[in-house]
């Protein structure tokens, strides 16, 4: 399978439009008149905008967190996610800036919510940009990486998150079928040998064909497959990320079935797996006519490698 080169992250500075001042002001002016000196010298600071040195002071704060009353408390917590807001990247990630805001706004009348609105819609916008970089680049796994934070975040599009998916899809079908276009030699050879070695899944009708491949796929009795879609030559299988591991140590399985799944219907099986949460590619199954076996190619995830197994 080609490899692809990775797209390089884009960067989107965060813009300090009239908005973000306004929050800033709002915040400074909601806040108790009865305060450490040291976080009235960070009121006044953020007032300046100056929100560097206004996290020094709150930094220093926070580290004598028990000396402060529950309200001052909550003041610093939201100032400081306040700041590390309006300081941005990439001092602070987008992820780092969330963290701070949401444990924030555990605090009782903290004003940081409307703060962790606007960085999901920053981290949304700058996921969906780095997933279209991606396709148009043909970089699956980019693609699906930021395409899953994409989905991790609450607000997303679904209209964009389905195409995205139908994209991936078929840049990891293109991908897995010009690896195998490139091996020739007939297939007959293939198909005879699986059904020699599987007789019984030619008599099998479709649910018991369905029942044998969820049992085939359970390791130590944990079912790795949630969920079997089935077509004429295609198989689609799920499995939830939490199994993911699971079915990568039990990839002879994958390629087992995938050799029943040809031996029943006497043609080029296909089989895919799925992550059920997401609805993106992990694997694609496909006879190999040289060993006369099936091939398990694992799809790129993040900096996962391309690799390929086949069944015994």
């Amino acid at each position: 399978m080609p490899r692809y080169p990775r797209t390089s992250i884009l960067r989107y500075a965060l813009p300090r439009i009239a908005g973000q001042a306004a929050v800033a002001i709002a915040l400074v002016a909601g806040l108790s008149g009865c305060a450490p000196s040291a976080l009235t010298a960070a009121r006044s600071q953020i007032a300046a905008g100056n929100y560097p040195a206004a996290r020094q002071e709150l930094a220093a704060l926070s580290a004598h967190g028990n000396d402060l009353s529950a309200s001052q408390r909550r003041e610093v917590k939201d100032d400081v996610c306040l700041c590390d807001f309006m300081i941005g990247r990439p001092t602070f990630t987008l992820a780092e800036q969330r963290s701070v805001c949401a444990d924030a706004a555990k605090e009782p009348g903290s004003q940081s919510s409307s703060i962790i609105a606007q960085i999901d819609e920053a981290a949304r916008r700058k996921d969906a940009a780095e997933v279209e970089a991606a396709l148009a680049d043909h970089d699956l796994a980019d693609a699906e990486r930021a395409a899953t934070d994409y989905q991790s975040l609450p607000g997303g599009d679904r209209a964009a998150v389905a195409r995205w998916s139908k994209q991936i899809w078929t840049l990891a079908d293109a991908q897995v079928f010009a690896d195998s276009t490139a091996k020739k030699g007939s297939l007959d050879g293939a198909i005879s040998e699986v059904r020699k070695n599987h007789r019984d899944a030619e008599h099998m009708d479709k649910g018991q064909f369905i029942r044998w491949v969820v049992k085939t796929a359970t390791v130590s009795g944990t079912a790795v497959v949630t969920r079997v879609e089935m077509k004429d030559s295609t198989l689609k299988l799920f499995v939830d990320d939490a199994n993911l591991q699971l079915a990568a140590l039990s990839l002879d399985k994958l390629a087992a079935i995938n050799d029943a799944m040809a031996a029943r219907c006497g043609c080029d099986a296909r089989t895919s797996v799925a992550v059920t949460e997401t609805g993106f590619p992990a694997y694609f199954i496909r006879l190999d006519p040289e060993t006369r076996m099936s091939e398990v190619m694992i799809l790129p995830r993040g900096d996962r490698a391309i690799v390929s197994t086949t069944s015994n």
